[in-house]
């Protein structure tokens, strides 16, 4: 056995080498932190042993169980704002029209815009005097400002807005590429049967495309429950959400062992999340990829 895995090795090496640098930065920044603060998650202060005292702490608090809800709003709305918007742009620039050729370029310009300026922006548009509420008391559409940024729905729908704003190139580029690898004539033989442009997207396009869709929910769902930079920069410590919480409990509060409980509950959110959308629907997209 140990000589088989020996030939083996030294068949492969070459390959072993080039993933080793990637190998070795897994484990060192990934595995190892990830490690440490499950540990750390069950740790108290001066108190040997493991335990559940940080959960129970932490379940017992209405500022911990209001940022856990924030967080599945926010990923929730922004996750199906993004799918949603991506998809159409996606089968605008698919078509090729002239006008959209010539400013697809304009749809991918927000990735490219850091984090922080997108929440520096989004704070001139949805302040009480900003542009929105100048434009909806302008048109009529309101007769006193909207309060954006007094926390609540709004603050929550205020922040879905800015971070579907930010990602929804990316998911628009996703789906893209799948609409390109779906066969042309596929869409000329429904269109001789008579098939109208509502059915060919229900019965052959959107089936095709899920492969490409499962793909955008399980990245995208998996960052959308990390925000962080854009309800801080907006809300401050107004609204919190699992990333912000575990941030200021460990920055202000200097308690990293609530920090570390919280985090783990972030990192079990991602994982079920992702588990339940694979077993439910992801396992029939990539079947078909």
């Amino acid at each position: 056995m140990l000589r088989l895995f020996y030939q083996s090795i030294r068949a492969h090496r070459f390959q072993l080498l080039c993933i080793l640098p990637l190998a070795a930065f897994l484990f060192f920044f990934t595995f190892i932190p990830i490690v440490r603060l499950l540990i750390l998650s069950f740790q108290q202060p001066h108190v040997p042993g493991l335990s559940l005292a940080n959960f129970r702490e932490l379940f017992s608090q209405k500022q911990f169980l209001l940022a856990f809800f924030n967080t599945v709003f926010i990923a929730l709305v922004s996750l199906g704002l993004e799918i949603s918007f991506g998809l159409i742009l996606a089968l605008a620039v698919s078509k090729n029209y002239k006008l959209i050729r010539y400013t697809r370029a304009i749809f991918i310009l927000p990735l490219a815009i850091p984090t922080v300026v997108v929440g520096v922006v989004m704070s001139y548009i949805f302040s009480s005097s900003g542009w929105l509420n100048r434009i909806l008391l302008d048109t009529g559409l309101i007769h006193q400002p909207v309060y954006w940024m007094s926390g609540g729905i709004r603050s929550l729908l205020m922040v879905s807005f800015a971070d579907t704003w930010k990602v929804t190139p990316l998911v628009m580029l996703i789906l893209v590429a799948g609409l390109q690898s779906i066969d042309k004539s596929l869409y000329k033989a429904a269109s001789i049967d008579g098939a109208g442009a509502w059915y060919i997207f229900r019965r052959v396009t959107l089936p095709l495309l899920m492969p490409s869709i499962t793909a955008c929910v399980i990245i995208r769902g998996i960052d959308a429950f990390r925000i962080f930079a854009l309800p801080l920069i907006l809300m401050g410590q107004n609204l919190k959400v699992l990333g912000t919480y575990a941030y200021l409990e460990y920055t202000e509060f200097n308690n990293p062992y609530i920090s570390a409980a919280s985090a783990c509950i972030l990192l079990g959110l991602i994982l079920f999340a992702a588990a339940v959308y694979v077993k439910a629907v992801g396992r029939k997209g990539l079947a078909a990829a």
